[in-house]
This record gives structure tokens, C-alpha cells and sequence, in this order.
């Protein structure tokens, strides 16, 4: 199925970060070096600046949390989303955590 623009409205389309054409535009996203999530407008940024990680990752002056701040955000994001208990969550917060760049060194 295809939108009005001649676009894939299914979940098989791929949209690249910046992709135009007629008619359209994809908003530029930046990922998060802490937990990956995408940012694409000022509030979602850590103290608003376009240079910090994300709100969930940072103190709201823009100051990166420590590693056991955003474990801890992390791990209750899991549980709420999927439905795992904290021994779970935090092992399943970890391994995902290792794949960042900013804490694949732990």
C-alpha cells in the first residue's frame, strides 16, 4: 500500500535519517549515545542542548547520569515494556547498555 506521495505505508518501508522528496519530509533524528533512543526535537535532549545525550540519560542541566543512574532507568523502562521482573530487567538493561557507545567499556 502506498501513501498520496507514491510512498510505503507499511513497516517494510525504510526512511533514511533526512530523506525528502515532493510532498514530504522525514525529520532529521540523532541517537542517543547512552541509551539509542531518537531525538528529534530540542525537549528531547538533556538540558535542551543539541549536543547532549537524551532527558532520560542526562540531569536536566545536560550532565551525562553516571552509569548506575541510567542502569537503574533503564532497567525500570524494561519492566514497564516488557513485562519482566527486576533480576530480568536489569540483566536484559545490561546487556543492552554494553551495546552503547557510552558504556560498551563496562
Amino acid at each position: 500500500m502506498t501513501d498520496g506521495n507514491g510512498h510505503k505505508t507499511s513497516f517494510e518501508a525504510e526512511i533514511q535519517s533526512g530523506e525528502s522528496c515532493e510532498g514530504c519530509e522525514v525529520p532529521v533524528t540523532t541517537t542517543c549515545q547512552s541509551c539509542g533512543m531518537p531525538m528529534v526535537s530540542p525537549e528531547h535532549y538533556g538540558g535542551g542542548e543539541e549536543n547532549k545525550d537524551c532527558v532520560h540519560c542526562c540531569h536536566p542541566d545536560g550532565q551525562l547520569k553516571r552509569y548506575e543512574e541510567a542502569l537503574e532507568g533503564m532497567t525500570g523502562l524494561m519492566m514497564n515494556n516488557r513485562g519482566l521482573d527486576r533480576a530480568s530487567a536489569g540483566e536484559a538493561a545490561r546487556e543492552y547498555m554494553a551495546t552503547i557507545p557510552a558504556w560498551d567499556r563496562r
